[in-house]
């Protein structure tokens, strides 16, 4: 029988964890773009989807319902015609509302209104919402049909005239 014993050495474990953590000081920059960029565009997706929220609450319970943005705190609320509050959201936390326009009109104010209607029409809402890094999206509230569109950067409508001044 020899008197070696099966298993690492102290030099083999050491260069394993050597390699990953070159490995992992590689990836992260990378990962961490990746991340960065996922929950901007959550971020963006809750938003339009508490928009689609008003409209569907106002319809189904027949009364008209109000979003409240406001621009400083990066949050939205909406609320009922009774003036309670039915859901509070925060943007991400390195994402602002850049501009909102309501209505075709840029609003200087720190709070805008939108109006979601019973029979499905809203007053009008767009804005672009910008990460720190500057990536930013659009999103477009239709004036007729309430609906909530995205617009990443590249897409078609990204460019439309209501975005730019």
């Amino acid at each position: 029988m020899s008197g070696r014993r099966s298993g690492f050495t102290y030099v083999e474990v050491v260069v394993v964890l050597a390699i990953l953590a070159v490995t992992g000081l590689v990836a992260y920059p990378p990962l961490r773009a990746t991340l960065e960029k996922t929950r901007m565009e959550s971020a963006v997706r809750e938003l339009a989807a508490l928009l689609k929220y008003a409209r569907e609450k106002s319809m189904a319970e027949q009364e008209t319902v109000a979003v409240v943005l406001r621009k400083q705190e990066s949050d939205l609320t909406i609320f009922n015609r009774r003036g309670q509050s039915i859901k509070h959201y925060r943007l991400y936390e390195k994402a602002v509302f850049a501009r909102l326009i309501l209505d075709g009109l840029d609003v200087a104010d720190n709070r805008t209104v939108v109006w979601f209607y019973p029979d499905g029409r809203c007053t009008g809402v767009a804005m672009v919402v910008r990460h720190e890094s500057g990536r930013q999206f659009r999103l477009r509230t239709d004036i007729l049909t309430g609906n909530t569109r995205i617009y990443a950067p590249g897409e078609v409508g990204f460019d439309d005239e209501i975005f730019n001044p």
